[in-house]
């Protein structure tokens, strides 16, 4: 049993020093310089509306960029008690970004009112009555 164990580490010796493990020092902060960062925004443009009469998800979406840093855009979305909001929004290096928010009210026949009771009934009673043997 010594004659293996002395050869397993005889073995496990070699490999060790054959393939040494490399140690690499990683510091994040030295690689991140400026002209990592200095690339241009790329244009884009985006829109998306959702329409589900099933669940009541009524949204939209739209957004642009010039290229040069400058985003604009807006959403809208249908509210639980009927109405929208509608957000506005810009942002750019020299004012960051700004929104507006506006609340267009619900149409006059989007409000739900129950109607007045016109009759009172009397409640029903259920008596229990236990089985007899």
């Amino acid at each position: 049993m010594a004659a293996k164990l002395i050869v397993f580490a005889a073995l496990f010796g070699q490999l060790a020093l054959a393939y040494p493990p490399t140690i690499v020092e990683h510091n994040s902060y030295e690689h991140h310089d400026a002209d990592h960062y200095a690339h241009a925004p790329t244009p884009y443009h985006f829109e998306y509306a959702v329409n589900d009469p099933h669940t009541h998800d009524i949204k939209s979406h739209h957004e642009s960029n010039d290229g040069h840093g400058n985003v604009k855009g807006s959403y809208s979305l249908l509210e639980a008690d009927g109405s929208t909001r509608v957000v506005t929004y810009t942002a750019d290096h020299e004012h960051g970004f700004n929104a507006e928010v506006k609340k267009i009210e619900a149409p006059s026949h989007h409000h739900y009112e129950a109607p007045l009771a016109t009759s009172y009934h009397e409640p029903i009673h259920h008596s229990y009555k236990p089985y007899q043997y």
